[in-house]
C-alpha cells in the first residue's frame, strides 16, 4: 500500500486530473476482492455456495469495477478505506456483468 500511497500524492481537485495506473487498479482490485469475499462469506452459510464460486465473482467484480474506477475513488477506498456511493452504483452494475457472465444458457 506503501507504493500507491506514493504513486497517488496530491490533493483535492487535482485528483481527477492524475491518470490511475495500473499498479493502483490491482491494488484496488486486490482489496475490493478480499472486502466482497469476506461480505459474502457471512452471506452464504447455509446456502450451498461454494467460496471458490464466490470468490470467482468476487474477482470478475473488482476487475469489471477497476475498469471504471477514478483516482479519487482509488484514493478514498485504497489509501482512506472509505467505500464512496459512487463505487457502490459501480459495484451493482459490475455485479451484474458478472453473475450474467457465470449463468449457463
Amino acid at each position: 500500500m506503501t507504493v500507491i500511497a506514493a504513486s497517488l500524492v496530491g490533493s483535492g481537485a487535482a485528483w481527477s486530473n492524475n491518470p490511475v495506473s495500473e499498479e493502483n487498479h490491482k491494488e484496488f482490485e486486490k482489496k475490493f476482492t478480499a472486502m466482497c469475499i469476506e461480505n459474502e462469506k457471512a452471506a452464504m452459510k447455509g446456502t450451498g455456495v461454494l467460496l471458490e464460486e464466490v470468490t470467482s465473482v468476487c474477482e470478475c467484480i473488482g476487475k469489471e469495477e477497476s475498469k471504471r474506477v477514478t483516482s479519487e475513488e482509488i484514493r478514498e477506498f485504497v489509501i482512506e478505506g472509505k467505500y464512496p456511493a459512487s463505487l457502490m452504483m459501480k459495484s451493482n452494475a459490475a455485479t451484474y456483468t458478472c453473475v450474467e457472465g457465470q449463468k449457463t444458457p
